[in-house]
């Protein structure tokens, strides 16, 4: 049999098996996060968040070229479909590569496909294990950012088999080139710096621990000089003056003509290999140049110069933390609250840093995850635990066949894995899962779990005859095949497969469709701000409105920015200057002191402008955001965000409408939150008090709202058209993660405080338009499809009692009390909030006219509280209904 044959047919087999998965479960537009930020920074060749990713947008920008869908957003998620494919035709190489190193017998054709498939497998568990497979969907930079750790690997592998042969440094050098331009697009490469030290030593040197810790030592210099020596050091020299730039580009070429001419190969390669590390990071010259663009939609830091690319290199925008010591270090309330759960820096960095945010992560890829919301464990029950257990052994017996290379990969998996989590000193709690740092942890795991099957055959061969060894051996590789990638595709593929998802475009759509033209509109995080961005950018909607990100409103390059105009957009007006806006800051704040507005007459409707009287000034005065010390140290302050908020209303002169993002907190009211009219996912702020008029405590636009809610467009449109899309959300085949949850649970918030302000109109409750918005929330947006909180489904049974829908209010009520009935019987203490199961299943059995199921609930709370009147009380009025209905 011709094992170069059968290699390649096996490897494509990888190849197009894992592409044809990717491309059936591929996200069908935007992603959440970062994901349309990249998109639309790709189409424009902008600047997308520190420290960037030029070569994630450039190539990026190729992909949205290519003719390969009509969705801009698809195309770009095919570049890391393809290199989540490709990616995984390395790691099937390498492990075949590694095996290959063995020192066997004759390899029988039975043994070459015994490699193939076993590194097949291998290959195929990284590429369905969780967080590849996400990474492998969407248009972030870490399946690119993985492709370049496998291509740099195999590299280094190809490099270990040529190492005595002549011109085999042409590798390391192409290696070189290859970490400089991956640092274009995530840190993750350059750790490839540090391994390819370790595998020159092996090949190099005579073994001996003492040279071996040298090496290692000379390794970490490496990376150093790497990250952050090229990354940050050098662009700070030559910000200082180019000339320093002239002579280190003449000292490498220097040692490079030095090494050559006097027969020193380690000078020329070190030379050659820096000088081609440099040449590829030189890709961030594309981020100087597009920075001093005018009126690019997305210019994160306008980092235009060498000074505040500087900057932007250094992530400065988001602060610094310690690199070792100390672990607990944030000032942040959410932080510290966590701190105490830890009895000691030591014990933070391993329940939290290590076994939390690496040990769980790992475990969920190979041995099965628990669940998909943040905080869940591990459940051996998805993947029994074989992967694992594949490449625990692997790991085992590559040290016992090859211990040089089974150590590189014990390194790969250290440094990609506990040292980045080590690295990063994240902090409890964090925004979202993280596991998709690890990446290249998991890629050295997976080679063990191949070099995990082939080592159960390999030892099969020693203890049986080659008849019963050839049988034997296919069943463990039918079993493993099946056991390990299929079964990972068995668990994972619901909860990965995109496919019909239009989640995050609608959610974009929607929230700029909610705007009046030529809107102002105050975000705040990653998912209110990106999405807009994105669809505004590539899809050209609402390009009328202006997002104010308050989470960067603190910063002087972003007001700056928000005085371009972008698409041909207005700018947003200021009264501050530049050099105000550069001193922006918060400021110690008198709660007490009122400000005051003017404000037109042309500012209110024409109804109060009728009546007359109508106020010329609007006076209010400001909560602090800000509270420091205690007694009399106390410090009352306002955040910059918050003087940016009051500066543009300022000057807007209420010439354009303002509004806040309904996911955005009330400390970002600036004290005006009984001035905003909720009209869709944007309040829109009014220059005078809006009575909520209903229980439900919201102040809304009942015409606007409903347009929103209840006039599904057939299509979208870019110019101002209300009336939201719900595509997917009855869709119960689809899988929805936690955030896509949330936010649908704030769409069923739009359509109840519109039913409640229907059921409380004070001139006319018509209870036709309650049940008609409550059934519309239904169709748009299932139970099936996503799960409703008990709590909001008992306001649901009410209103629909309430409106004569007896059919939906016996569904709904059911439902409530059986979930209800079961939080009772898991957490019986939990009486103390006013939406408690305790009150819940009472009150709809009252309202079923069950009273002796009331009684009976009401009786399990008495237990807990003899002696409380109110019960008392209550139990006397059940007891009456009873009675009543005798």
């Amino acid at each position: 049999m011709d094992f170069k044959l059968t290699n390649r047919v096996v490897g494509a087999f990888v190849f197009l098996f894992s592409l044809v998965i990717y491309v059936m479960t591929v996200q069908p537009t935007l992603s959440f996060w970062d994901c349309g930020e990249f998109l639309a920074t790709a189409l424009t060749l902008g600047v997308p968040h520190p420290p960037g990713a030029p070569l994630h947008i450039l190539v990026g920008k190729i992909f949205t070229m290519l003719p390969t869908s009509s969705d801009i957003a698809v195309r770009m998620n095919y570049m890391s479909v393809l290199a989540a494919a490709l990616c995984n035709l390395l790691v099937y190489s390498i492990t075949v590569k590694m095996l290959l190193q063995w020192k066997q017998k004759e390899i029988t054709s039975f043994r070459m496909i015994a490699i193939c498939i076993s590194a097949a497998i291998g290959a195929l568990a990284l590429g369905f294990c969780d967080a590849y497979w996400f990474n492998a969907l969407e248009a972030e930079v870490y399946s690119f950012g993985t492709f370049l750790v496998g291509l740099s690997t195999w590299i280094m592998i190809k490099w270990w088999e040529k190492a005595g042969e002549h011109g085999s440094d042409k590798y390391l050098l192409l290696l070189s080139y290859i970490i400089g331009l991956a640092l274009g697009i995530h840190l993750l490469v350059a750790q490839c710096a540090f391994l390819v030290g370790i595998l020159f030593f092996f090949k190099r040197y005579e073994y001996s621990p003492k040279k071996l810790m040298i090496a290692m030592g000379i390794s970490a210099i490496v990376f150093f000089i790497v990250y952050p020596g090229i990354v940050i050091k050098l662009p700070t020299i030559l910000s200082s003056s180019y000339i320093f730039g002239v002579i280190i580009l003449a000292g490498l070429l220097y040692g490079a003509w030095y090494g050559k001419t006097k027969r020193s190969p380690l000078v020329t390669l070190a030379c050659m290999s820096l000088l081609l590390m440099v040449l590829g990071y030189s890709t961030y010259t594309m981020v100087l140049q597009r920075a001093s663009v005018t009126n690019l939609s997305i210019n994160e830091n306008k980092p235009d110069n060498l000074p505040t690319l500087i900057s932007y290199l250094s992530r400065e925008q988001y602060g610094q933390q310690p690199l070792f010591l100390p672990r607990r270090y944030s000032q942040e309330p959410q932080h510290q609250a966590e701190y105490s759960n830890y009895t000691s820096d030591m014990d933070f960095m391993w329940k939290y840093q290590i076994n939390e945010m690496f040990n769980r992560y790992l475990f969920w890829q190979f041995i099965g995850r628990a669940g998909y919301d943040q905080g869940d464990g591990v459940d051996i029950k998805k993947l029994w635990a074989i992967p694992f257990l594949l490449g625990m052994l692997g790991a085992f017996y590559q040290f016992k066949k090859d211990w040089r290379l089974a150590f590189f990969l014990l390194m790969m998996f250290i440094m990609m894995g506990v040292v980045t989590a080590l690295y990063q000193n994240q902090q409890d709690p964090q925004p979202r899962e993280r596991d998709y740092f690890y990446i290249g942890a998991f890629m050295a795991f997976a080679i063990w779990i191949g070099i995990g099957v082939y080592g159960i055959i390999d030892q099969l061969s020693e203890k049986m005859t080659a008849q019963s060894f050839k049988a034997a051996g296919s069943v463990v590789l039918i079993l493993s095949f099946l056991l390990v990638p299929i079964n990972m595709i068995r668990a994972n593929y619901h909860y990965q497969n995109r496919a019909g998802n239009y989640f995050p475009y609608d959610y974009a759509y929607n929230l700029l469709q909610s705007l009046d033209k030529d809107a102002i509109i105050f975000t705040n995080g990653d998912n209110d701000t990106f999405p807009l961005w994105s669809i505004q950018t590539v899809y050209g909607v609402r390009t009328d409105v202006r997002v104010v990100n308050l989470s960067l409103a603190q910063t002087e390059w972003y007001n700056a920015l928000l005085k371009e105009r972008p698409y041909g957009a207005l700018p947003v007006p200021f009264t501050y200057t530049d050099a105000q806006l550069k001193k922006i800051q918060p400021i110690q704040w008198d709660e007490k002191r009122p400000i005051s507005m003017d404000v037109p007459l042309t500012a209110y409707p024409d109804s109060m402008k009728a009546k007359g009287n109508v106020p010329t000034k609007l006076t209010w005065t400001v909560p602090a955001t800000i509270h420091q010390g205690s007694g009399a140290n106390a410090i009352s302050a306002v955040k910059g965000s918050d003087l940016i908020i009051l500066d543009i209303i300022k000057a807007n002169k209420w010439e354009r409408p303002i509004y806040f993002s309904v996911t955005i907190t009330e400390d970002n009211y600036v004290g005006l939150g009984d001035h905003l009219m909720m009209e869709g996912m944007g309040q829109r702020l009014l220059p005078y008090k809006v009575s909520t008029g209903t229980s439900s405590g919201a102040a809304v636009n009942q015409e606007t709202l409903r347009k929103n809610l209840m006039d599904t467009p057939a299509a979208p449109v870019t110019t101002p058209k209300y009336g939201f899309l719900w595509r997917s959300l009855s869709n119960s085949n689809i899988f929805f993660d936690e955030t896509q949850k949330r936010m649908a649970q704030t769409y069923r918030t739009l359509f109840l405080r519109l039913a409640y302000t229907y059921m409380e109109d004070s001139a006319h409750t018509d209870y036709t338009k309650v049940s008609g918005v409550l059934d519309k929330m239904e169709s748009s947006i299932s139970k099936s499809a996503i799960p409703m909180d008990y709590r909001v489904e008992y306001d649901i049974a009410i209103l629909y009692k309430r409106a004569g829908r007896m059919d939906k209010f016996n569904d709904y009520s059911a439902d409530v009390i059986n979930q209800a009935n079961l939080e009772i019987s898991k957490n019986p203490q939990n009486f103390q909030t006013y939406y408690n199961p305790y009150r819940i299943s009472m009150d709809l059995y009252e309202e079923r006219g069950e009273y002796q199921q009331a009684l009976d609930v009401l009786n399990k709370l008495i237990a807990y509280s003899p002696n409380d009147p109110n019960l008392k009380a209550k139990l006397e009025s059940i007891k009456a209904k009873m009675n009543g209905a005798k």
